[in-house]
């Protein structure tokens, strides 16, 4: 009987610039073990390019990340912490920030970004999805970052809001950021925190980790390789924030036992901000070009 060959996985080194040996971790996915990087604690899928390309299509739709009303309102209060965030590190108005959002989808947090004053557009390389940002009448460049060449010093604030889970070479799309980002300007990165409560309760039962749930996850952080990334691509980090916690998945438990668990959680939270043990992450970057 032959045996079917074993397709290669996508990554196979450390995507932060890190020079050693990956090693397996604990935890196990359908995709195979995670590898993880003894440097900087990065944790990185088994899953094939193939899978990886495949995985991706889910997001190429005209509806692409455009939450619901109800949703919409959380985002909303979410993304102006943010940039009363950002405002404050740049010491600037908002209506003094030039602000670019990569992976913008159909343009949700550029329509916020308006809404506060800001000067936004975005980049985002699915063709539907870009062409209904630019219906709304918002301006969004089609195709991934390093291709457009967009003008150097062209912005002061960069955001990256579940992106870099996606991304095979981080390296590659930093150093386009800090090429357009003027210098002591900042790149916003909201992504997973695989140094939470929650990883680390639900190990690889955590829904960020699913490829077919989350299409493209790929690279999974925690703030420790984050900042092994800015350093290596000019960079140092300014911020980290963190929220949110999760005892079990939906459909772990019966409805009642996961209504307690969910109430748990929500316990936590406080907690959890305080102690940066949240799943959600959010780091502020400051570009160290010089004037």
């Amino acid at each position: 009987m032959t045996k079917m060959k074993k397709e290669e996985p996508y990554i196979k080194t450390c995507p932060n610039g890190c020079e050693s040996v990956l090693y397996d971790s604990h935890l196990i996915l359908p995709e195979g073990i995670l590898k993880c990087c003894p440097v900087c604690s990065q944790l990185i899928s088994q899953c094939s390019q193939e899978l990886y390309i495949n995985s991706n299509q889910e997001w190429d739709s005209a509806e692409g990340t455009w939450p619901s009303k109800k949703d919409l309102k959380r985002l909303v209060k979410r993304r102006e912490q943010t940039m009363k965030t950002v405002s404050k590190l740049l010491s600037k108005r908002y209506s003094e920030i030039r602000l670019l959002d990569v992976g913008c989808s159909n343009g949700a947090f550029i329509w916020i970004a308006k809404q506060l004053g800001i000067k936004a557009e975005g980049v985002e390389p699915a063709v539907k999805a870009a062409k209904a940002a630019t219906e709304l009448g918002l301006k969004v460049h089609l195709g991934f970052l390093e291709n457009i060449k967009l003008p150097e010093n062209a912005f002061d604030v960069i955001t990256l809001f579940e992106v870099i889970e996606h991304i095979s070479n981080p390296m590659v799309l930093l150093a386009e950021c800090y090429r357009i980002l003027c210098p002591g300007g900042i790149l916003v990165i909201g992504t997973g925190n695989t140094n939470s409560w929650t990883r680390r309760i639900l190990k690889s039962r955590w829904d960020f980790f699913d490829i077919h749930q989350h299409g493209g996850h790929i690279n999974f952080y925690n703030p420790n390789s984050m900042a092994v990334l800015a350093n290596n691509t000019g960079f140092s980090v300014q911020k980290t924030k963190t929220s949110a916690v999760k005892l079990a998945e939906k459909g772990d438990f019966p409805y009642l036992i996961y209504r307690i668990l969910k109430i748990g959680s929500e316990l936590l939270n406080v907690p959890t901000k305080i102690l940066g043990k949240g799943h959600q992450m959010e780091v502020f970057l400051i570009s160290n070009k010089l004037k």
